[in-house]
């Protein structure tokens, strides 16, 4: 019983685990903020007006922090420990920021839909009736998974191992280098003793 719970911990704490469901959460605030939030529906002088808000619009925020936090996830693959850390903390920060302007559009959907029903009718603070869709609440969804993601990965992260690489220094010289220049040399001094050095 032990050794399962330990291997599903080692499962759970895997680095390609982890990375990708951060990436697919990240990706998943961002694509929810390319969707109608709010179908706001005004009053003209002439007739009524429909227009769709997207969540880029209504939250220009949850769009830029879910790229942060998709890049945070890239780069927790590849970095070390202290960076890790931080890149894992940067993933989090940008969770509850994309949490936190969701919730806002859900608290206020009229003002977060001014600015756009503004520049469609030309109508500064239209009343009208402002109807969410279900897209920010996925969002917010979205966004606390984020946030658990960046947690696990800062937890997870410790017992990641970094690979290093070795690079051969200048002053090293290959094995067959150094055979090729005493070749070389010995070939010289059979010429200035007037030997053949092919014989």
């Amino acid at each position: 019983m032990a050794e399962a719970t330990a291997s599903r911990r080692a499962r759970l704490s895997r680095r390609s685990t982890v990375v990708l469901a951060t990436l697919v959460a990240a990706l998943a605030v961002f694509a929810c903020s390319a969707a109608t939030w709010v179908s706001a529906t005004v009053q003209t002088t002439l007739e009524p007006v429909t227009v769709d808000v997207a969540g880029s619009d209504a939250a220009p925020a949850v769009t830029a922090l879910g790229l942060v936090a998709a890049a945070g996830a890239l780069t927790t693959a590849i970095s070390g420990r202290v960076l890790r850390s931080v890149v894992s903390v940067v993933v989090v920060l940008a969770g509850l920021g994309a949490l936190a302007a969701s919730v806002a559009v859900l608290a206020d959907p009229a003002g977060a839909a001014q600015t756009t029903v503004g520049e469609s009718t030309g109508m500064v603070n239209a009343g009208g009736e402002f109807a969410l869709t279900l897209w920010p609440w996925l969002a917010a969804a979205a966004a606390v998974l984020v946030t658990l993601c960046g947690a696990w990965s800062l937890v997870a992260g410790r017992s990641w191992t970094t690979a290093r690489r070795y690079e051969r220094t200048g002053t090293e010289t290959a094995p067959g280098a150094t055979a090729g220049r005493g070749d070389e040399i010995d070939s010289w001094d059979a010429l200035t003793e007037g030997r053949d050095p092919t014989a």
